[in-house]
Parts: structure tokens; sequence; C-alpha cells
């Protein structure tokens, strides 16, 4: 499969309203993979925030490729956005069989396990960043999902970032 330079996403991204700063998902590996762009379609309508049309979207660009691991992981947070946690635990499930160690997947994962008050699960996933992080990949994502379960431990709840 072809593959595009990092800075041709960026500025793909950004014309179309993309804000990487606050993007919708952490880099995986498979980010750099040429996408048609119904995905980016799928992405802008997530972060815009109409998770319905960007869960609709992503559902058809798995249809035609169900092992895209990034795709999945943006199905699984439309549907936990949407508190369908049980479809977005699938969705999740979907992504990490078809990579392990997707940085998206695994981050959203563990977001969703916070929410539903499953904090030894969500550390399995730190410790799944941790590794990805001495990797040199998703240290902010490990950073962040470390605060999250600190804060969650101290107050019981959950912060509305990712």
């Amino acid at each position: 499969m072809a593959r595009t330079s990092l800075p041709i996403l960026i500025a793909f991204l950004l014309a179309f309203g993309g804000n990487l700063a606050h993007a919708v998902f952490p880099e995986s590996e498979e980010s750099e993979i040429e996408r048609p762009p119904i995905y980016y379609a799928g992405i802008k309508a997530i972060e815009d925030g109409d998770y319905a049309k960007g869960l609709e979207i992503m559902q058809s660009f798995v249809a035609e490729d169900p092992q895209d691991a990034d795709a999945w992981a943006l199905i699984g947070f439309s549907l936990r956005k949407t508190k369908r946690y049980v479809d977005s635990e699938l969705a999740y499930q979907k992504a990490l069989k078809a990579d392990p160690r997707n940085l998206a997947a695994n981050a959203y994962a563990a977001k969703l396990y916070l929410e539903t008050g499953r904090v030894q699960e969500a550390e399995q996933k730190l410790a799944v960043l941790d590794d990805l992080c001495a990797d040199g990949k998703g240290c902010e994502e490990r950073q962040r999902l470390a605060g999250m379960i600190d804060d969650y431990k101290k107050t019981g709840k959950v912060g509305s970032d990712w």
C-alpha cells in the first residue's frame, strides 16, 4: 500500500479544519497509510463533534477495509462519546485485534475503562502505552492517561480529555 509523508497528511487535515494540537486521535504507526478522502471526511466529522456522521463514514470505510485499526479506533471513539460503551469496547477490540500496539485504540480503550469504573484495565492499557513510549511513540498520550488514572483514583471522576 502506498505511503504518504506526514507533512502531506498534516496539510490535508489543516486544510479541512483539523486542529493537530487537539486532534481526535493519537498518531499510530498506521497513520501514514494512504487512505481515500472518505476516511479524512470521517475524521473531520468526528473532530467537529458530529459523532453520528463520523461513525457512519468510518463504518462504511471498515466495510471496505476491515483490518484498518485506526478506523476501528475512531468508531470506538465515536461510540464512546455517545455513551454506547459496549459497542465502543467491541470496536476497540477489533482495532486491537488488527494491531495490538495501535496507539489510539489503547489510549481510547483506557479512557472507556475509566468511564466504566474499570481502573485495573485502564492501568493495563497504560502499561501498553509505557511500552510504546519506550519505543518513542505515544509518550504524550501515556502521560495524559497516567494523569487521568491518578485523577480518577483521587476524585472518582474522568476528565473530558479524549
